[in-house]
């Protein structure tokens, strides 16, 4: 009876007491991208990605463009850390993305035109609305805009 308990003691040890458990280490994303839900902002790596992976699926979605291109989505605020894989499973990237609430939209208006800029604020900074727009030279309106860089082709307003 001694003999039995005395070799699984030992075959116990064999196989469990010399194994160590490694420490576990946190993955830190290098950048964080800041964006509002329902906004969609365009990057791009220096390397081919084949996979984006999210922690959480419905924050954010990334789209892929071209292996090199991709947008990401806003789609409800939140925190989520993305992840981009090449091809052969090694770590491209990883961002933190932040979205927040599409509150926060600041209108500044001229007095001249019945237009605005929008901006969209956080307590650290604002940024453009709409980056892609190009503001109004002053004293211009928006109809006028249009007319010169020809893309109405509607007659002209009258004023009343």
């Amino acid at each position: 009876m001694i003999l039995p308990a005395a070799l699984l003691s030992l075959f116990a040890f064999c196989v469990g007491g010399t194994a160590s458990a490694q420490r576990m280490q946190e993955i830190v994303a290098t950048e964080t991208i800041e964006l509002r839900a329902e906004q969609a902002r365009t990057f791009t790596l220096d390397q081919p990605v084949a996979r984006f992976s999210l922690s959480v699926e419905d924050i954010a979605q990334v789209i892929p463009e071209t292996d090199r291109v991709f947008t990401i989505r806003g789609l409800k605020a939140g925190r989520v850390m993305m992840t981009a894989y090449a091809a052969d499973g090694q770590v491209v990237h990883r961002s933190n993305i932040i979205v927040d609430q599409t509150q926060g939209l600041v209108k500044i208006y001229r007095a001249d035109v019945k237009d605005y800029v929008g901006f969209f604020c956080t307590s650290r900074s604002c940024g453009r609305a709409d980056p892609d727009a190009k503001p109004l030279p002053y004293g211009a309106t928006p109809e006028a805009q249009q007319r010169s860089e020809g893309s109405s082709a509607a007659p002209p307003r009258e004023s009343r």
